[in-house]
């Protein structure tokens, strides 16, 4: 009886924000291609290898869908950490939908106002996440953990956007370390970070299930943002004071975006280039570059991201 009431509790977690995703999606597609609004436009920018155009409103479908998902648990234990990490989503969420607005093309990206908005977005946030006891606690000290949070947002939201560069892959990477984060949740009885991670994973299921190749809809900077914030929040959430396993585990746990978003940056700074124009020297693009088709680059990446959160679920336990 107990099996039985756990999996009803997963699905209930999980299936309002897969069919409310789908149904947005479906309805923000049919808007998008009619109206022309907020669409991605191939051509005259090595960052579109697409060939027709494509709606950008997945973020906005995925974000709706969690947090009617998130609003059937507003219980009285949790409901100021929901609050708060409603709103700094949403804060993260209108930066990227800005972005898509405003720099949808690579040539009209202004990168220090970029910056700008970004510090400032991602700031914010750590703040709020911090009031309601929501942050990166390996130092625990109020202004440090603020700062660190802010980091860590920061580099995990950008490392989501720089893996959004194909069908199907930042929202298949995602889905496999909101998995693994699901797993460390189970094992360590939090319900709290149990349940952002099953209803985020019914949002962004729902999600691939139009961005798979050939992709339908796109999720946008916003989407690829939220999505990283997400992830961010979940790790600082399993942070232990001084406790370097609790901060390496959900690091591999969020896996292939933070190592290729590390390398990227690295590579972009020792060439002079501003971190926040695209290129395409990933690894998804290198293994594309090397003959294989999109699909065969899902798998690897796939398979590498299952490996890296395998070791990250064994590291944390």
């Amino acid at each position: 009886m107990d099996t039985i009431i756990i999996i009803s509790v997963l699905l209930f977690m999980f299936f309002p924000p897969f069919f409310v995703g789908m149904f947005l999606i479906y309805l923000l597609k049919k808007f998008s291609e009619k109206t022309n609004f907020l669409v991605d436009i191939p051509g005259g920018d090595i960052l579109k290898i697409h060939t027709k155009n494509i709606p950008l409103l997945g973020g906005l479908a995925m974000v709706v869908s969690l947090i009617i998902g998130l609003s059937f648990f507003l219980e009285q234990d949790i409901y100021l950490k929901v609050i708060g990490f409603t709103l700094g989503l949403f804060i993260i969420f209108l930066l990227g939908f800005w972005d898509d607005l405003k720099w949808k093309h690579i040539s009209t990206i202004k990168p220090f106002l970029k910056f700008v908005l970004l510090i400032l977005c991602t700031f914010i946030p750590s703040i709020i996440l911090s009031a309601i006891g929501i942050s990166f606690n390996f130092f625990p000290y109020y202004i440090i953990s603020i700062i660190l949070g802010f980091a860590y947002i920061f580099v995990v939201i950008n490392a989501i956007n720089y893996q959004d560069g194909i069908d199907g892959l930042a929202g298949g990477l995602v889905c496999i370390s909101l998995v693994g984060f699901a797993v460390i949740s189970w094992f360590s009885y939090d319900s709290f970070t149990l349940m952002i991670s099953m209803v985020a994973l019914g949002s962004v299921i729902a999600f691939l299930m139009f961005n798979l190749p050939p992709a339908k809809m796109f999720m946008g900077d916003s989407g690829a943002y939220s999505l990283g914030f997400i992830l961010a929040v979940l790790a600082m959430l399993f942070s232990k004071s001084y406790n370097m396993y609790s901060v390496l585990g959900p690091v591999f746990i969020i896996g292939l975006p933070i190592f290729d978003g590390i390398y990227a940056n690295i590579r972009r700074i020792v060439a002079g280039k501003s971190i926040f124009l695209g290129d395409r020297s990933h690894f998804y693009d290198k293994l594309m570059q090397k003959g294989l088709s999109v699909k065969r680059t899902l798998l690897v990446c796939y398979s590498l991201q299952i490996a890296l959160v395998l070791m990250g679920v064994l590291m944390y336990a």
